[in-house]
């Protein structure tokens, strides 16, 4: 008898939990390297913004040349007229933010950086990998590796070139976040899908069947909003039930609707310049309008168009195109920080937005704003470049954002009809 029994829970035990514990490793195999992929975009796609931010946050402090200058036996990294070593404000801020770690090298050398040794002294003056130095630095290539050891350590990692202003390649930008934590995360992400499984089977038969059958609902919405997002559907929503619980399934829910996001928010920018989308831009200002609406602030929009800006493309090459283009936009990040915001329009056209201001408080500005783009020179191939814009500019008004956007783009064609070169207000 005993023996029937025992070979009757065998062949329940057969049926119920080797199914079902094969389902569970499926299952988490199958998430595991879903989260992997996408976490690895998400890694690189992070640690580049971080680099890119850095160098802007470097350029802003001053627009000078990276240079070494030898003070006693010790060497010092300056960046124009800023030195940059031992000042860690910036970079250590950024890695408690992110947790992410930032290096500048100059030339193969590391000179400033968040990195430490066990005794929690930075690794400074010690040598990019060779691998690091022959395929980013040598060939002048940005790089991103999910493996690469700094340190004894593992870490994902985005190098890119540093160049002076005259195009000479310089050093290296180093963002990194160690393999391992990020494993880790993805661990503890997946994991509790086959834990809770397995308790559920132990526990009884027929809660480990609607377990598992709530379970395979819950992680197939969850891999039905990745394969949104994958195919670019970043509207896509998760299920409310999921957020709001509790448990392990309910943190993979939101880890994902947060990962989601942080890619709707990566491409709210303009991968080129930095600057809003044409798509953000637009929202921004019909907000713009409707708070005008209701507290009677003032808001001026502008068309900004290179001049002539055929000419760099088809004399210099697209790359010459876009060098003049990121450098149109660094100039309207650093003017407009306090007075609005700058959208990249389309091509070479801009639309300038001027917050709580009039037209006549908004001309003065746009005009100081058009100077520096004509005192700035653009280094590309030991050529020396000057740019000049032709602005069309109005007054905000309550009209539809089309209306007002066409009468700005009318006096910018006025503009362009009469000589380039100059701002139109009426």
């Amino acid at each position: 008898m005993t023996q029937k029994k025992g070979g009757l829970r065998k062949k329940l035990l057969r049926i119920t939990v080797i199914p079902l514990l094969v389902t569970a490793l499926i299952i988490s195999l199958c998430s595991y390297l879903t989260f992997y992929k996408t976490m690895q975009r998400e890694v690189q796609r992070g640690l580049k913004s971080v680099a890119i931010s850095m160098l802007h946050y470097y350029e802003q402090m001053d627009a000078g040349d990276y240079r070494l200058v030898q003070a006693g036996e010790e060497y010092e990294l300056y960046k124009g007229k800023e030195k940059l070593t031992g000042d860690y404000e910036y970079i250590d801020h950024v890695k408690r933010d992110t947790d992410i770690d930032l290096t500048i090298f100059f030339y193969d050398m590391r000179a400033l950086t968040t990195l430490t040794d066990s005794n929690g002294n930075r690794i400074t003056g010690s040598a990019a990998h060779p691998k690091v130095i022959k395929e980013v630095f040598d060939r002048q290539e940005e790089r991103f590796y999910d493996r690469v050891q700094v340190n004894g350590r593992d870490f994902f990692a985005y190098y890119a070139p540093l160049y002076n202003a005259d195009g000479t390649c310089v050093g290296m930008i180093f963002a990194g976040k160690p393999t391992d934590i990020v494993k880790q995360e993805l661990l503890v992400a997946v994991s509790p899908i086959l834990i809770i499984t397995l308790i559920m089977i132990i526990v009884t038969g027929c809660v480990c069947s609607a377990f598992t059958s709530e379970l395979v609902s819950t992680i197939a919405k969850e891999k039905g909003l990745l394969r949104e997002i994958s195919n670019g559907n970043l509207k896509a929503q998760l299920d409310p039930r999921i957020m709001q619980r509790n448990d392990e399934l309910g943190e993979m829910g939101r880890f994902t609707v947060r990962v989601q996001k942080f890619l709707k928010e990566m491409i709210e920018r303009d991968t080129l310049t930095g600057l809003y989308s044409r798509r953000i831009g637009e929202g921004r200002l019909k907000q713009l309008q409707d708070n005008s609406r209701v507290d009677g602030t003032s808001f001026c929009v502008a068309i900004g168009d290179i001049d002539f800006f055929k000419k760099f493309n088809d004399e210099y090459g697209h790359d010459c195109g876009d060098l003049v283009l990121t450098e149109i936009a660094a100039i309207f990040n650093r003017e407009m920080t306090g007075k609005g915001f700058a959208v990249r329009w389309g091509g070479e056209e801009f639309l300038i937005i001027y917050e709580n201001a009039s037209l006549e408080q908004a001309l003065p500005m746009l005009q100081k704003l058009r100077e520096r783009v004509i005192e700035h020179e653009v280094k590309y191939q030991e050529q020396i470049l000057h740019i000049t814009m032709t602005f069309g500019i109005t007054q905000g008004t309550m009209e539809s954002i089309s209306s007002i956007i066409k009468e700005a783009d009318k006096r910018l064609y006025h503009g362009k009809m009469n000589g380039r070169n100059c701002i139109i207000s009426q």
